[in-house]
């Protein structure tokens, strides 16, 4: 009896851990889940040559302060957002013209203008007359040198 007992206290901390790994508590959940897109494009960097320009957006999925954001209008409205920032992104790192190390801080900020002025817009028509707090974040931004593999 005993015997089976510690196999069994055993076999729970052993599979345990791994059984529930995937459940997610809530306690550290950060709120960026399924709220993220990724772009690559090329640019010329000037005297340095090609490189690959990565940016990550992030979007706020659970934000903490009101019950609206719990809404279909705003899992919507996130869900736009995340296809539009990705095109936005994408546009306006291929209009750029020979870049300089010191122009992407400028081409940084110039994405996330525009993809504030999407949302100010995209706003008014998915959740119209309420006051609705969209958060992002362009949390990559850096390049990366092509190599042969």
């Amino acid at each position: 009896m005993i015997r089976t007992l510690k196999l069994m206290l055993m076999s729970v901390l052993v599979f345990g851990s791994n059984a529930f790994a995937g459940f997610d508590s809530g306690f550290f959940s950060t709120g960026y889940t399924g709220g993220e897109g990724s772009v690559i494009a090329a640019v010329e960097i000037k005297d340095k040559g090609l490189f690959n320009l990565i940016v990550s957006i992030q979007f706020l999925r659970k934000p903490r302060e009101s019950k609206i954001y719990k809404s279909d209008e705003y899992e919507q409205l996130i869900d736009r957002l995340l296809i539009e920032s990705r095109g936005i992104a994408l546009q306006k790192i291929l209009e750029a013209k020979d870049l300089k190390l010191t122009d992407l801080a400028q081409l940084k900020n110039t994405i996330e203008a525009e993809i504030s002025n999407k949302i100010t817009e995209l706003k008014n028509r998915y959740v119209p007359g309420k006051d609705v707090e969209v958060v992002f974040s362009l949390s990559n931004f850096f390049l990366m040198e092509p190599r042969k593999i």
